[in-house]
């Protein structure tokens, strides 16, 4: 066997090891990339079921034109709600930093509940009002990053 003929056989070997190798991690890649975004789909899916009801439940603490007084029991009524939705419906589905700005919202509540509590003869008025307002709003803003339905459709802008 010739020197050369060796050679060409050893780079053609290699060549086709390193091919073959090749293929393999674009594929494991490629099939790696597709369950993420099925995964993105589903739990976007089911984001856009779940999300609702606590975007209702934080109706109480708008910013303007709130429904209710913020007075301790409807403070209480949010704070069960709200409970209530993470357990049994939408908590498993908030992605990291929405899960903070809920938690957030939620040891915000049991203070102002608690401080009221405390003084049962003293007033009923929620005192930190713009505190509670704005972690709530903090609170749908990440619901609404969580979804994309704050941004303008690639369709509309074509």
């Amino acid at each position: 066997m010739d020197k050369t003929f060796a050679v060409a056989l050893v780079t053609g070997v290699a060549s086709a090891i390193i091919g073959a190798l090749s293929a393999y991690i674009g594929a494991v890649v490629k099939y790696r990339k597709e369950l993420e975004s099925e995964f993105d789909r589903e739990i976007r899916k089911e984001r856009i079921r779940a999300y609702p009801e606590l975007w209702r439940h934080l109706e109480l603490l708008a910013r303007y034109d709130r429904s209710a007084p913020l007075d301790v029991r409807h403070l209480q009524t949010l704070s069960v709600a709200m409970r209530k939705w993470y357990f049994e419906s939408g908590g498993i589905f908030l992605s990291d930093f929405t899960r903070v700005s809920y938690f957030d919202l939620k040891g915000r509540l049991q203070r102002a509940i608690d401080s009221l509590d405390q003084k049962p003869d003293g007033p009923t008025e929620v005192a930190n009002v713009p505190e509670l307002v704005g972690a709530a709003s903090l609170l749908r803003a990440h619901l609404t990053k969580d979804l994309g339905s704050r941004r303008s459709s690639p369709v509309a802008d074509s």
